[in-house]
């Protein structure tokens, strides 16, 4: 395994050599919707590139690719999300479309990215290296990020590789009465074993369709029939109750996705409502 994750870098960039000389990298029909009235700017080299959804150009432009998330530092599948990013757009000419919004919190520009007749943002989805992640007014493209995501699951890609335990059933109480962010503990999440053998849950975590993550389960056995808690609020751990800690609310009430990996990051249950 370890082999495997030194060779990937290679098998990535040979990977995305063949698709680009066998014309395969890109379906055509996913960039019929861009036009050059739609172009923001074009023209910059991408000289750096941060992480799986995140570029600096040659301009010092920092650029989120929109529509789209992938993990982040110290997450699973963080550097192959970034490695493969390199491989597609590192030193090459892109081409920003922008949606509604022209900036983030951080100040990033927020736009979609191509290279030649690439749309840089659905391949990444496509490919398994990120999921989608809808962030209304910038919704032009959600149908087909939407369709790529699907395409990445059935086929188990990259993040959506299976992981052999195969046990539990979730659901989520995700609007909490009265004010969310008052009521913090009445917004959880409930796991029920329904396998019939007992796992440790140790290293497992559970992430929302952003960048939330919760990932301190520690050594504790999950028996079959039993159910686990995750309160978004603060509290005690203990008899199958835990507590994020969170000062705000993490699940949206209109719609979101649940992801619960295990120690080795493996994809153990998908929940989306």
């Amino acid at each position: 395994m370890a082999i495997l994750k030194k060779l990937l870098p290679l098998f990535i960039i040979i990977f995305l050599i063949i698709l680009c000389s066998c014309g395969l990298y890109y379906d055509y029909e996913d960039s019929s919707s861009r036009s050059d009235n739609d172009v923001s700017s074009s023209g910059f080299i991408v000289k750096e590139v941060v992480d799986g959804d995140t570029i600096i150009l040659s301009d010092n432009s920092r650029v989120r690719l929109i529509g789209i998330n992938t993990p982040e530092y110290g997450m699973y599948f963080y550097g192959e999300a970034r490695e493969v990013l390199e491989a597609m757009v590192l030193g090459n000419e892109v081409v920003l479309e922008k949606d509604i919004s022209e900036v983030d919190k951080y100040g990033r520009l927020l736009r979609y990215v191509y290279m030649d007749n690439l749309f840089v943002n659905l391949e990444m989805v496509k490919r398994g290296f990120a999921n989608t992640y809808t962030y209304p007014p910038d919704v032009k493209y959600t149908e087909k990020f939407l369709a790529a995501e699907r395409y990445a699951r059935s086929n188990n890609l990259g993040l959506w590789e299976k992981s052999k335990i195969d046990i539990v059933k979730i659901d989520i109480n995700y609007n909490a009465g009265g004010n969310d962010n008052l009521n913090l503990n009445d917004e959880y999440v409930i796991i029920k074993n329904i396998g019939t053998n007992s796992v440790n849950i140790y290293g497992w975590t559970v992430k929302d369709s952003g960048t939330s993550i919760y990932n301190k389960f520690g050594s504790y056995i999950f028996e079959p029939a039993s159910t686990i808690c995750l309160f978004t609020g603060s509290g005690k751990d203990g008899e199958g109750k835990f507590y994020w800690g969170s000062s705000k609310p993490i699940w949206n009430n209109d719609h979101d996705t649940l992801y619960l990996r295990d120690r080795e990051g493996l994809l153990v249950e998908i929940y989306n409502y």
